[in-house]
């Protein structure tokens, strides 16, 4: 069976070190669009861009929680993450195997920003048959998009 994800981050401020807070949030959908799950947080002295991530990694977790109790393992199932963040679906597809090979590096020699994050992310990746992000765009028609968004904003 395939799993839907939806996912947002939001963060009041947005400079890292100042103090900023942050919101995330993510529901989880059955192939039919079904609602199975879904949960959101705070996080204090943040980034947007920590806050997708976060929200993307409490999901993943959630989601293999489920999947064990009830459906027989996370292995078994496909999952689809859609975001809205660019720098999620981006860096995904472009930089985290290589950055990975790169002992967490970028290509001029420099940390990777939100390493903790991007280890996390590549550490849940192989718990499912098969893992893709798809960029969603923000602020559309996309009802789900529009909820996650809300639940973010909400924390932040």
């Amino acid at each position: 069976m395939k799993f839907i994800i939806y996912t947002d981050g939001a963060c009041s401020g947005n400079k890292r070190d100042s103090g900023c807070p942050g919101g995330w949030a993510y529901i989880i959908l059955d192939s039919s669009e079904t609602l199975i799950n879904g949960g959101s947080g705070k996080g204090s002295n943040t980034t947007n861009n920590k806050m997708e991530l976060l929200a993307v990694i409490k999901s993943l977790e959630a989601l293999i929680l489920i999947l064990k109790n009830y459906w027989g393992g996370s292995q078994k199932h496909d999952c689809e993450v859609r975001s809205d963040s660019k720098y999620i679906v981006d860096n995904f597809y472009e930089n985290l195997s290589y950055w990975k090979m790169n002992n967490w590096r970028k290509s001029n020699g420099g940390q990777v920003l939100n390493k903790s994050y991007w280890m996390s992310i590549d550490k849940l990746t192989p718990k499912f048959k098969s893992l893709i992000f798809t960029w969603v765009k923000a602020h559309n028609t996309d009802k789900h998009n529009i909820l996650v968004d809300a639940m973010a904003k909400r924390n932040s």
